[in-house]
């Protein structure tokens, strides 16, 4: 009973989901709506709301998470335990030589 016991425990806790969330805002203190956010290395992701909020479930407390988001440097943030992550995104800056016009 005992060994049954301690494998329910441990593998309830190989499945254990870890929830995060947080509100993304640009540099100059804007709300966010549509920014990208995944957990790296796998499909499971998640786009801001209209209040740049979001929420997403981490499957381990060590994922890290990748913000992108158009004309936005990508961030990429690990969970590192933490259930609430605000981030703030940078404008991306490209050069004049990077442009292409057709």
């Amino acid at each position: 009973m005992l060994l049954l016991g301690t494998l329910v425990l441990l593998t309830g806790r190989m499945y254990a989901q870890h929830p995060v969330s947080g509100v993304v805002k640009s540099n100059s203190g804007e709300l966010l709506p549509g920014v990208s956010i995944l957990v790296k290395g796998t499909s499971k992701g998640t786009i801001t709301d209209i209040d740049g909020k979001y929420s997403i479930s981490a499957d381990n407390l060590k994922d890290i998470l990748v913000f992108s988001f158009v004309g936005m440097e990508k961030q990429e943030i690990p969970v590192d335990g933490r259930s609430a992550i605000d981030v703030t995104m940078r404008a991306s800056t490209i050069g004049v030589d990077e442009v292409v016009v057709t």
